[in-house]
């Protein structure tokens, strides 16, 4: 997609995480990342970087104002609608942080809608497509599984594909799904338990077994050294937080390149 935007939902309530996903993701076609647990809102903070951060107050562990001050260190141009119930009970400290829009529970949804809009922009549906549609098998390994699904569902939404996607948690799990499944791409963090991801993909290339075709680098790791040698094995390296629709365009660049295709016919016999 061009102009991609992406929000994240912070509420406790799953009933009013899951409507609101719906809404952005049907009627406003934006990315969407979801926590009802606070603190794994500040942990994707840390991994993705998002437009619109839609934040509840009233949250067990961490309250909305705590979730917006650690998000606003990793990412302080974020605009922030904050929804509540407990509008007066917050009113006087809301006074003193910076947010774009509060917005009172029960959630009127059209205007829910246009203040999205209004605060973080609309998105551009159009993509100039190619006749050849990305086809891949890719590992995504990482010790952060639920971060991992949360990416195995970005990719296989990023229309048309033709992709299949497995998770390793561990070096060990992806050297055995290396051969199982025998990914063309392989996306990995550095920083895991027990070997390096980087040492993992050099294993991996020394080995006898299967061979895939490009490993990605996701990591927090910003090591010049660890960076320039990856980048001279041909190993793209993405620093996290990073734009989530930057990696979709580099997997559906990258599958074009390398040759890894459906073609017209294939797509018609099917």
């Amino acid at each position: 997609m061009v102009n991609q935007k992406i929000a994240i939902i912070v509420d406790d309530e799953i009933e009013v995480v899951n409507i609101l996903k719906e809404l952005l993701q049907n009627e406003l076609h934006y990315l969407v990342l979801t926590a009802t647990d606070p603190q794994v809102a500040v942990d994707l903070a840390k991994r993705y970087l998002f437009d619109l951060l839609i934040l509840d107050l009233h949250m067990p562990k961490l309250d909305g104002f705590q979730v917006l001050d650690i998000v606003r260190t990793k990412q302080p141009e974020v605009k922030v609608i904050i929804i509540t119930g407990l509008l007066q009970r917050y009113e006087e400290k809301l006074k003193r942080v910076q947010v774009d829009k509060i917005v009172e529970k029960p959630i009127d949804f059209n205007e829910f809608k246009t203040d999205v809009i209004s605060i973080a922009g609309s998105v551009e549906t159009e993509r100039t497509l190619t006749k050849l549609v990305p086809k891949a098998k890719i590992l995504l390994v990482d010790d952060e599984k639920e971060q991992c699904e949360y990416l195995k569902e970005f990719i296989l939404g990023d229309k048309p594909n033709y992709y299949e996607v497995e998770i390793a948690e561990t070096a060990k799990e992806a050297f055995e799904l290396n051969n199982e499944f025998a990914p063309d791409l392989v996306l990995f963090d550095i920083k895991m338990p027990n070997m390096r991801g980087d040492v993992m993909m050099e294993q991996i290339k020394a080995g006898e077994g299967h061979k895939p075709k490009l490993f990605i680098a996701l990591s927090a790791i910003a090591l010049t050294e660890t960076i320039e040698r990856l980048k001279e094995a041909g190993c793209p390296y993405i620093t996290k937080p990073f734009r989530i629709e930057e990696l979709l365009e580099l997997i559906r660049d990258k599958c074009l390149e390398l040759n890894l295709v459906n073609y017209p016919s294939e797509s018609a016999a099917e």
